[in-house]
């Protein structure tokens, strides 16, 4: 018997409520299983998909159309925020849900998404959990990005959303002018958008625990490594969650070290308070950690010597684009 709460993603409503937005460059196949996933959620929610591919890539194209759902071109190489903000464009529910292809959603996802946003959300997030949990570098790979963000961690509020599992409102969304690649810098965009909206909504943005997804995870070392230096190397160049005295410090090459040490001890940390049954595997994989840890302050270092006196706090372009 067919569960009368799966709405499929192929349906396209007439009026959908919830539109889902999957920017792709590459990985048709981590694809083809989101998109499965996405066909058997359970919800009440009529809901749309919408596969931005943004590299023209017909691999991403072909996954996307056996599936039966939307696909979004418009030129090719556009950054992961841009490629959100074209399917925001195209989206035609009042509810965008973002998620990235190498994700897979638990099966109320939909649900979850557009329900945080109703019990008083301004932007909704929630955990993002080990697709791979039995791979190290994996595992290090999703530590080192979403420590914050267990199955555990009770709903409330939270200072910053990561892109690949976040709803917000479409009216929302413009009002904040969508996502913004400060300097054509490709990462940052997400942090650099939950700040804006930080600043015009304070706790405006919620976890919600239902609302959660598998993230795969770097399986390579140099990948891992190149990830988090760009991720530190967009932190300080941009200045995200920074102030003068704490970039001033961390510019000086001999408190370096301290920088590494205190990004370790924040995400044992926090394993240690949200999810303390895994902590025995992260002190395993410390030594990943701690790679990760001087990969991301070698990249931050950097940015902070790269930017500005000012900060380079000036969006390279105005408006919601960036190809």
């Amino acid at each position: 018997m067919v569960d009368p709460r799966i709405r499929p993603a192929t349906n396209r409503p007439d009026t959908p409520e919830v539109s889902v937005i999957i920017p792709c460059k590459g990985h048709p196949d981590a694809l083809l299983h989101l998109l499965r996933d996405l066909r058997e959620q359970q919800t009440d929610r009529a809901f749309e998909v919408i596969v931005v591919d943004a590299w023209s890539d017909d691999a991403i194209r072909t996954a996307a159309q056996s599936q039966g759902v939307v696909v979004v071109r418009s030129g090719s190489g556009h950054l992961p925020g841009a490629a959100r903000n074209l399917g925001a464009d195209a989206a035609r529910g009042p509810i965008l849900a973002f998620i990235d292809a190498d994700c897979r959603p638990d099966p109320d996802w939909v649900q979850a998404a557009a329900d945080a946003l109703e019990h008083g959300a301004r932007l909704a997030a929630g955990p993002v959990a080990d697709l791979a949990p039995w791979h190290p570098v994996a595992r290090a790979d999703n530590l080192l990005q979403f420590a914050d963000l267990p199955r555990a961690r009770p709903a409330g509020p939270m200072h910053m959303a990561p892109s690949c599992n976040l709803s917000i409102r479409k009216e929302d969304f413009n009002r904040l002018g969508g996502f913004r690649h400060r300097d054509g810098i490709a990462t940052g965009e997400d942090v650099d958008f939950c700040e804006r909206a930080t600043a015009l909504w304070r706790d405006g943005i919620q976890f919600s625990p239902r609302m959660a997804v598998r993230h795969a995870g770097r399986r390579r070392m140099a990948d891992m490594i190149r990830h988090h230096r760009t991720f530190g190397y967009s932190r300080g160049r941009l200045r995200l969650l920074l102030s003068d005295r704490q970039a001033r410090l961390a510019r000086m090459r001999i408190l370096a070290p301290a920088v590494v040490l205190r990004r370790l001890v924040y995400i044992i940390g926090r394993v240690a308070r949200l999810s303390p049954a895994k902590l025995p595997m992260t002190l395993i994989i410390s030594p990943l950690l701690l790679i990760g840890a001087f990969a991301w302050t070698a990249g931050f270092r950097s940015g902070l010597i790269d930017s500005s006196p000012a900060g380079a706090d000036t969006p390279a372009s105005p408006g919601r684009r960036f190809e």
